[in-house]
């Protein structure tokens, strides 16, 4: 019969996992996009609010993934 597995160490096992996964995770803020887009600012706003670039909002402050800016650049959103 197989080892049975507790639930501290599936949780533990299940934030590495996480943990590895957010490595790979490349977070830009609006005024990193600023001059690689030739927008400002509030321009990024309105595209994130309006659902044109996806974001998320983290410590009060607007992040892209690098997955959704490629998927922006590609007219993809």
């Amino acid at each position: 019969m197989g080892k049975t597995i507790d639930s501290k160490e599936r949780t533990a096992a299940r934030m590495e996992q996480n943990a590895k996964k957010l490595e790979d995770i490349t977070l830009y803020s609006l005024t990193e996009l600023e001059p690689i887009l030739g927008v400002t600012h509030r321009t990024l706003q309105t595209y994130i609010t309006s659902g044109r670039l996806k974001g998320v909002k983290l410590g009060g402050k607007w992040r892209v993934t690098e997955e959704n800016l490629r998927k922006f650049l590609n007219g993809e959103q």
